[in-house]
């Protein structure tokens, strides 16, 4: 057994070596981590000089690794305060206190390897030997050791209470894991100097306390206590649950079976135990999440309501209307949840390629916005397209050299914030989420981190899609100036030929009457067909005087049919109307007026004499990828004709600039009249058989 603990202490002096190690790398551009790793590892080689009590050894050879052991254990004590101190900022005022203590260490360790300290060997119970002290010397270690403990202590509690955020969240991780790595060692070390034969069961969980302090010590970026609390509380929960109900078992069955305490007792605590574990490996992976998740929301719900609403944000960005007020509203969003100074975000200009203001919140009023940019090459730049992770003022300090780490901190300090949020578009930096400090002071937890990179990656991938909308939205105009153009070219050309004609020959029949009388009408004629299609082709192209009022879908069709009545009369062509609903729209009149009658006189055109047109008025619900709108109801006026049908072919374009089948007509009506129903948030759609009629639906949004 007793070797059992020999091969136990030497797996600490291993964990805690890779401790030390971690430290040192990780915070090698600090004095504070320099001297906290060289701690370590010292305490490393105290294990190892340690485990020698457990080995059966001469008794010089015992006595030289007992002088070891308390060589190391006493001048690690200044070391870890001296750690302690430049963690803190504090070497320089608390410097005759670390004299003190590096004094008393050396004086020791001269009384060590004086023979004044060790009067020789014991052997205690779990133990091969172990050393006898003068008794002289007791109030002095006591002191020493105690000293240094409370000292300590008390500096990293003046700390924590002076620090803000991710250094305050670390002194309090520090504080708590040297607090159990001493409670740990004293735990194994004092009963033996007063007697007490316990076994070193400190030892079986010191290797997790090594480890929490390396992760403390070198992990720039650190969990949320609240949530370590939690989760030490469900897990504290769920065992005392699960040892409860075993023991209550137990119980039971001793209280039917007085006398079962025979191997059945055994085998059926080894069976209880395997079912309990069972149903734990079934459950718990699915229990604990939410659990743990519940308990956060209990005990921490200002944090994790913040976190909510900006989880609630990230789902409502695309349907927010642009770019603008996207940005916008992430920068308020997040900085009225999270009670931050600023939250200010930066995109990059296409053609300087630095990175400019785009939305702010929480800037003083007196504040300029003229310097808060980023040039393409600044350090802070740099930084985010040089790593993959965001930039974290706190960690900048502790993982790059002092040359970055002053040059990007400065940029910070003029921007005056502590976290920049890169948003990435196909691994290019388009822009920057930068906030300031917390109100509380506390530091930017992993969980926060986590819900703000995704924020920045859907705002990353919002601006990709709505350039590429922009893109897609640049190229139909032109695609649409080219039709436009190419319909004018044709509606004028044989106008501009005719009266190029008339010109041409002016001259040589000037006297004649009749050709002067024939070729005017002829000129007035084209100049007003050429007139006609500018008129038709301005009213497409920009947008007319809007006067928005509120009326009813069967008031506009009323009023629509009124128009049309001669026409409909002239080739006794039967219309009915149906009211299915009576839904209010907020419109232009005369516009929804001018796209009804456009829609009735095609009916009238397409019909033969003693046809019929349906008029009908309804509600219906339409998909938002239809119309671009959010609304959710739209009122609906539908024309219907029972005329010979459009083609599959025609009916493709019929919405086309200046596409058209009637000899006298421009081409242009459906397209202004879709364009009206788009400008009022709505749309026009149709749907005909051929030989069966024509279906046109105006659909527009129902009024508030």
């Amino acid at each position: 057994m007793i070797k059992l603990y020999y091969y136990l202490v030497l797996v600490n002096a291993v964990v805690s070596a890779g401790a030390g190690a971690a430290v040192l790398w990780k915070s090698r551009y600090q004095g504070a981590g320099r001297y906290l790793g060289f701690g370590v590892l010292a305490f490393a080689l105290w294990l190892v000089a340690y485990a020698q009590y457990y080995l059966p050894l001469t008794p010089a050879t015992a006595m030289m690794w007992a002088k070891i052991t308390l060589t190391v254990s006493f001048l690690n004590q200044p070391m870890i305060l001296h750690g302690i101190f430049a963690h803190v900022e504090k070497v320089r005022k608390l410097r005759w206190w670390l004299v003190l203590f590096y004094v008393v260490a050396g004086l020791l360790v001269a009384a060590v390897w004086g023979g004044q300290l060790v009067t020789g060997l014991r052997t205690p119970v779990y133990m091969n030997h172990y050393i006898s002290y003068n008794p002289v010397y007791y109030p002095f270690l006591g002191v020493f050791y105690l000293g240094s403990i409370v000292l300590g202590l008390g500096v990293l509690w003046q700390g924590v209470r002076q620090a803000i955020g991710y250094r305050r969240t670390q002194l309090v991780y520090f504080m708590v894991a040297w607090g159990v790595v001493i409670a740990t060692t004293y735990f194994v070390v004092v009963p033996i100097e007063y007697g007490f034969n316990t076994p070193p069961v400190g030892f079986f969980v010191l290797p997790i306390n090594m480890a929490f302090l390396a992760y403390v010590l070198s992990k720039a970026r650190l969990a949320d206590y609240n949530v370590v609390v939690a989760r030490v509380l469900l897990y504290a929960t769920t065992l005392l649950v699960v040892v409860g109900a075993s023991l209550l078992l137990i119980g039971g069955v001793l209280w039917i079976v007085p006398d079962f305490l025979d191997q059945r007792q055994v085998v059926f605590t080894v069976v209880l135990v395997l079912l309990i574990g069972l149903a734990l490996t079934i459950s718990l992976p699915r229990l604990l999440p939410r659990m743990e998740r519940l308990m956060q929301e209990r005990m921490f719900s200002k944090r994790y309501g913040y976190q909510d609403a900006l989880a609630g944000l990230v789902q409502e960005i695309s349907h927010l209307a642009n770019l603008d007020e996207l940005f916008q509203r992430a920068a308020t969003t997040v900085h009225s949840q999270m009670q931050l100074s600023r939250v200010i975000i930066l995109t990059q200009d296409t053609l300087s390629g630095h990175y400019r203001l785009q939305a702010e919140s929480g800037l003083p009023g007196e504040e300029t916005t003229e310097g808060l940019s980023l040039r393409e090459g600044s350090a802070v730049i740099r930084w985010l397209q040089e790593h993959p992770d965001m930039l974290v003022r706190d960690e900048v300090r502790r993982t790059e050299t002092p040359a970055i780490a002053t040059a990007v901190t400065e940029e910070l300090d003029r921007l005056k914030v502590e976290v920049c949020v890169p948003m990435r578009v196909d691994d290019l930096l388009v822009g920057l989420v930068c906030l300031g400090a917390k109100a509380n002071d506390e530091m930017f937890f992993v969980s926060d981190l986590r819900v703000l990179e995704t924020l920045a990656t859907e705002v990353g991938l919002a601006v990709k899609y709505r350039r590429m909308e922009e893109q897609i939205f640049r190229k139909n105009k032109l695609i649409e100036l080219g039709t436009i153009a190419a319909g004018v070219a044709h509606e004028i050309r044989n106008p501009l030929a005719s009266i190029r004609t008339f010109a041409q020959l002016l001259p040589t029949q000037m006297d004649d009457p009749e050709f002067k009388l024939e070729f005017s009408k002829l000129v007035l004629k084209d100049v007003d067909r050429i007139t006609k299609v500018v008129e038709s082709m301005l009213a497409f192209a920009r947008p007319a005087q809007v006067t928005i009022g509120e009326c009813t879908a069967v008031e506009l069709v009323d009023e629509a049919v009124l128009l049309v009545q001669a026409r409909l009369k002239s080739k006794r062509i039967e219309l009915t109307k149906e009211v299915h609903e009576e839904p209010s729209v907020r419109v232009d009149r005369q516009q929804i007026l001018q796209v009804l009658v456009n829609i009735l006189s095609n009916a009238v055109d397409a019909l033969p004499e003693l046809g019929k047109i349906r008029v009908a008025t309804g509600i219906r619900a339409l998909a938002p990828e239809q119309t671009g709108n959010g609304a959710d109801r739209y009122a609906v006026i539908e024309v219907a004709d029972n005329g010979p049908g459009i083609s599959a072919g025609v009916r493709n374009r019929i919405f086309d600039p200046f596409f058209t089948t009637k000899k006298e007509g421009t081409g242009l009506g459906l397209s202004i009249s879709q364009k009206i129903a788009r400008d009022h948030g709505g749309i026009i759609t149709v749907s005909s058989v051929e030989g069966k009629g024509t279906t046109f639906q105006v659909s527009l949004p129902v009024a508030v």
